[in-house]
C-alpha cells in the first residue's frame, strides 16, 4: 500500500521538471493522476503518461491553458466522470516571465505572467473546491518559489506571482479548514534547465556575457562543496546546497499524505537560497 492508494491527484505542469517528478512519485505511492500541460497531448502522452502507465500507473492526460477558466473547468469536470474525485491538486504550472525592469516590462507581458502564474492557481483551485467540501476532505499544494519571499531584481512579475501564491495559500487555508481540506505553498531548489534560461536571459538584459560551460562547471562546484545552510560557511569554502525537482517532489508527497493532516496555511522551502 503507498502513501496516496486509492487517492486521486490532479497535477498542472507535468510535461517536465518539478510537476513530472511528482506525477511519477505520486504514481509510484499509488496515487491516480489526471495531469495537464500546454504541450501537445500527444507529447505529454508519449512521455510523461506512458512511463507512468509503464510502471502500473493510471493516469489521464490533457492538454490545458490553466489560464483559462473554461479549459480548466473541462477538465476538472472531465476527471471527475472519469476518476470519481479529486482528492489532491497540486498547483505547479508557471512561466518564468520576462526578465527587465519594471519601467520596460510591456503591460500585456505583465498580464500574461500573472494569467499563468497566479491566475491559473485561483481558477484550479476554484474548480477543485466544490468536490472537495461536499467530501469535507481534500489537499491543495499550490508551488512557488524563494523569489515568493525575497526581491529578485529586473524579474517583477514573476516575483509578484510567486508572493502572491504565498498570500493565496495561506488565506485559502484559514477558509477550507473547516472543511477538512489542507492549503500549503512549496517553495522549490533548483531545476537545471529552467535556471540555465534564467541566468541566459538575466545576462542578455544586463549586456553581460554568458558562458554556458563556466555556469554549469558553476553549478558542479556547488554539488561538490554543497552542505546544508552553506552560506553560514562561505568563509570555509562551502556552498549553499543545491536541491533539485525529486526533493521538492518528496515534500509534496508528505503534504497531500495523510501524515501531513494537521499541516496547513504552510509555505516550506526546499532550497537554502531563500535565506542569503
Amino acid at each position: 500500500m503507498g502513501k496516496l492508494s486509492e487517492k486521486v491527484a490532479m497535477i498542472t505542469g507535468a510535461g517536465r521538471g518539478h510537476a513530472e517528478a511528482i506525477a511519477r512519485l505520486f504514481a509510484k505511492e499509488g496515487a491516480v493522476l489526471s495531469i495537464c500541460d500546454i504541450i501537445p497531448l500527444k507529447e505529454l502522452e508519449r512521455t510523461v503518461g506512458s512511463a507512468i502507465r509503464a510502471e502500473g500507473g493510471q493516469v489521464l492526460c490533457f492538454q490545458t491553458d490553466v489560464s483559462k477558466e473554461d479549459q480548466v473547468n473541462k477538465m476538472v469536470q472531465k476527471t471527475i466522470k472519469e476518476l470519481n474525485t479529486i482528492d489532491i491538486l497540486v498547483n505547479v504550472v508557471g512561466m518564468a516571465g520576462p526578465t527587465l525592469d519594471v519601467w520596460d516590462v510591456p503591460f500585456d507581458v505583465w498580464k500574461r505572467t500573472l494569467a499563468v502564474n497566479l491566475d491559473s492557481v485561483f481558477l484550479c483551485t476554484k474548480a477543485v473546491l466544490p468536490e472537495m467540501i461536499r467530501k469535507k476532505s481534500g489537499r491543495i499544494i499550490n508551488y512557488s518559489s524563494g523569489a515568493g519571499k525575497i526581491p529578485l531584481p529586473h524579474r517583477t512579475p514573476y516575483t509578484t506571482t510567486k508572493m502572491g501564491v504565498i498570500g493565496f495559500t495561506r488565506t485559502l487555508a484559514a477558509e477550507v479548514g473547516r472543511f477538512n481540506i489542507t492549503a500549503n505553498t512549496v517553495c522549490p531548489g533548483w531545476s537545471g534547465v529552467r535556471n540555465m534560461e534564467l541566468a541566459r536571459a538575466r545576462a542578455k538584459y544586463l549586456g553581460k556575457p554568458f558562458n554556458e560551460d563556466e555556469y554549469q562547471k558553476q553549478l558542479e562546484e556547488y554539488t561538490q562543496k554543497g552542505v546544508l545552510a552553506g552560506r553560514w560557511l562561505a568563509s570555509e569554502g562551502y556552498l549553499p546546497k543545491i536541491s533539485g525537482p525529486q526533493a521538492a517532489a518528496n515534500v509534496t508527497l508528505f503534504l497531500a499524505s495523510d501524515d501531513a493532516s494537521m499541516i496547513t496555511g504552510q509555505d516550506i522551502n526546499t532550497t537554502d537560497w531563500v535565506m542569503w
